[in-house]
């Protein structure tokens, strides 16, 4: 049986009328909204759902957590359903972890000859097929990069973390009002700490509604969606000013921006890593049992040439990390466009990765305009 938008309905429809949701009137509407909002084809994100179905407006507190804890709540609420009542359903909603749209999958009723076969008469059959399977996949290459895997074929969801920068409103130079970025200045308690310091800027600035992104993250994202939709996996996509570090854990996470908005990255990275730590404008490497220990400064006022560092490495929780730095633009499109290339990943992959599942790598980038790049690698070292 084809799928309708009827039946569909009529799935919700059954579970929102179910014992399991009988005594639960916000899952109930929860799910009606989450479906309807599917059919749409609206971004569902949390800061969407809070405003559009709990109507509370964007300048109630961020970190409220009643979106998750009411979605958390109906996927509980559909196990349970389908362990129960809902055990015989032809089809079944779904809400994957760290998403927020609904989605179909069909059952598949056992055949009924299968129930007559005995296991004796079936052995030496699936022991055949077990062969046969083995042999066509140690002769089949793996499709997927190896760098990617663990993104890849993972359930765990991704998030792409764009690095963007927090600004302020109030009086420009000119006399009118306008959006003001300082790199000191990267978040609300930094710009509080800054008033407590300079009163005489109270009342002439405050933090800006929004903040600004380069068109790095317009390229890199483009490069990365590119690359999963040929892999036919998703991700997410947010802003390093507005993400949380509960928000961070959830599952695998993608970094591309600068270091210079001191971003959450940066602690991850030096907590993961055995010989490098990121601080400030300089990359230190020591401690390793064959390369002397050595400083790179990312300070150069210089935008066409720069050093990037891209690294991946192990986080909570069983999840991975994989982080694009530089200073500007050049060098965080320049290696995400390499990352995102089969042949450039195989190369790598065959030329340092032996034996290490984790690595850092230091580029030089040399560019025009900010598109027209020069790559050079300077050292890969793996762990």
């Amino acid at each position: 049986m084809q799928l309708t938008e009827k039946i569909e309905q009529q799935v919700v429809s059954r579970i929102k009328d179910s014992e399991t949701f009988k005594n639960a009137p916000t899952s109930r509407g929860l799910l009606q909204y989450l479906y309807e909002a599917t059919k749409r084809g609206e971004h569902l994100k949390e800061a969407v759902i809070e405003l559009e179905f709990f109507r509370n407006d964007e300048n109630q507190e961020k970190n409220n957590p009643r979106v998750r804890v009411n979605i958390y709540n109906l996927r509980k609420k559909l196990t349970a359903y389908y362990e129960t009542e809902g055990s015989t359903d032809s089809w079944q909603l779904k809400i994957d972890k760290g998403q927020y749209k609904v989605r179909f999958i069909k059952r598949q009723a056992p055949a009924g000859w299968m129930q007559k076969v005995t296991w004796s008469q079936m052995l030496p059959y699936v022991l055949l097929l077990v062969a046969l399977v083995i042999l066509v996949v140690t002769n089949i290459p793996s499709k997927t990069p190896l760098l990617w895997k663990s993104f890849l074929d993972s359930d765990k969801s991704t998030n792409l973390i764009l690095g963007d920068h927090f600004g302020a409103m109030g009086e420009t130079m000119t006399g009118g009002r306008g959006w003001t970025r300082d790199f000191e200045i990267n978040s609300v308690d930094e710009f509080y700490d800054l008033l407590e310091v300079k009163p005489e800027l109270q009342g002439v600035l405050h933090p800006a509604n929004y903040s600004y992104t380069t068109r790095m993250a317009a390229m890199a994202t483009q490069q990365f969606q590119q690359f999963f939709q040929a892999n036919d996996k998703q991700f997410s996509i947010r802003f390093s000013t507005q993400t949380t570090l509960p928000e961070i854990k959830e599952g695998n996470a993608i970094y591309a921006g600068p270091i210079k908005n001191e971003n959450q990255f940066i602690g991850f990275f030096n907590d993961a890593n055995p010989y490098f730590n990121l601080s400030g404008k300089t990359l230190k490497l020591s401690g390793h049992p064959i390369l002397k220990d050595s400083l790179f400064t990312f300070g150069t006022s210089l935008v066409d040439q720069e050093y990037a560092i891209v690294a991946k490495y192990p986080s909570i929780g069983n999840s991975e990390h994989f982080v694009f730095f530089s200073q500007h633009d050049i060098g965080v499109s320049a290696t995400v466009e390499y990352f995102t290339n089969n042949d450039n990943l195989q190369k790598f992959e065959e030329t340092y990765l032996k034996g290490h599942k984790y690595f850092t790598a230091l580029f030089k980038v040399k560019g025009q305009n900010r598109v027209d790049t020069d790559l050079k690698l300077e050292m890969v070292v793996g762990f």
